[in-house]
């Protein structure tokens, strides 16, 4: 039984595998002022003997990997360069974030021998992409479509704080469909973008993987040829297993 936790900017999301399937995921706020004591109650409910953190929050990881440590006496794996990830390890610039390197873990992974980007529709808005050997050619960073939101609700005085859901149409005809329509397209057209930009790049054309919250919406639109909320987690869980 396989605990993989990965600390986010807005969540810190556990998760056990059972060696076959990943099961519910269980998320706490990263901004918590009891996030450490919140992650210690859920992991008392939990049941594991190998354990993955990857963090980019730094002042948490520590409190983080210590209580996995104090629960289960597991020394867990931490995400970094620094680790055997399956990936080119001199490509791996010094400043990538555990989640773009979990991201890019699990894309060479499932597609190996391919050009691939992972674009991750989280706090940020990033895309990596890996080359079919295994080396990380470079990331995108934006803010993400919730963050976009939240910009847009602090900034203009007539827009209202709305939930993010999917829109029926580009055609909004009120306040909140409007926002959805904007926020939804326009990042499919930025992801359209970059994705071409990326393969007059690179020369050749890239297999794209959607992940993080907005990404199930995102499958069957235009260059997304597989979306996975969990493909971070799965990213995590190849890394503890190159590392155990």
């Amino acid at each position: 039984m396989l605990l993989a936790v990965d600390i986010g900017n807005t969540n810190i999301v556990l998760c056990i595998h059972d060696g076959e399937q990943w099961g519910d995921v269980i998320r706490v706020k990263t901004r918590s002022k009891n996030a450490v004591a919140e992650v210690r109650s859920v992991l008392e409910g939990l049941s594991f003997d190998r354990a993955v953190v990857s963090s980019v929050v730094p002042n948490l990881t520590g409190s983080v990997i210590e209580a996995v440590r104090s629960r289960s006496g597991v020394n867990p794996v931490v995400i970094s360069k620094d680790i055997e990830t399956g990936l080119v390890k001199d490509s791996i610039p010094p400043e990538l974030g555990s989640d773009i390197i979990c991201n890019l873990i699990a894309a060479h992974r499932l597609y190996p021998g391919e050009y691939v980007t992972v674009a991750d529709f989280g706090t940020a808005f990033t895309t990596a992409t890996v080359s079919p050997e295994g080396e990380v050619l470079g990331v995108s960073i934006g803010p993400g479509m919730m963050t976009s939101v939240k910009a847009l609700f602090a900034s203009a005085a007539q827009i209202p704080e709305i939930r993010l859901d999917m829109p029926s149409t580009v055609l909004g005809r009120d306040t909140v469909a409007s926002i959805r329509a904007g926020v939804f397209y326009g990042f499919v057209g930025q992801l359209k973008g970059i994705v071409e930009q990326i393969e007059r790049e690179v020369g050749h054309k890239v297999v794209v993987i959607a992940t993080g919250g907005f990404s199930v919406y995102l499958e069957g639109y235009i260059h997304v040829n597989r979306a996975d909320v969990k493909h971070t987690l799965e990213g995590a869980r190849i890394a503890c297993d190159l590392n155990s």
